[in-house]
C-alpha cells in the first residue's frame, strides 16, 4: 500500500536554515552531539559543521537534508 505525502510537509522541511559558520570546529576536536558534517575538502584539519545535535544522529537537520535524498512517492520498500 503507498503512503500519501501532504505537499505542505515537504514544503516545510526545506525552510530549515543553515547552521552559523560560528559553530564550526575543527573534525578532530568535535565532541559528542554535534553536527560532523565537513565543511570543504576533507584533509587532516577538516573542519565540521558543529551545530547542536540532540537526537544523538551524526548530522544537524540541515545537513541530513542534504547527505539522505528524501524518499520518493511509488518507491516504497
Amino acid at each position: 500500500m503507498n503512503q500519501l505525502f501532504r505537499l505542505p510537509q515537504v514544503g516545510e522541511a526545506d525552510a530549515i536554515a543553515e547552521p552559523s559558520a560560528d559553530l564550526r570546529v575543527p573534525f578532530a576536536q568535535s565532541g559528542t552531539f554535534v553536527c560532523k558534517f565537513i565543511i570543504g575538502e576533507p584533509s587532516d584539519q577538516a573542519v565540521c559543521c558543529g551545530a547542536p545535535v540532540a537526537d544523538g544522529k551524526s548530522w544537524c537537520a540541515y545537513h541530513r537534508r542534504i547527505v539522505f535524498e528524501p524518499a520518493r512517492p511509488g518507491r516504497a520498500r
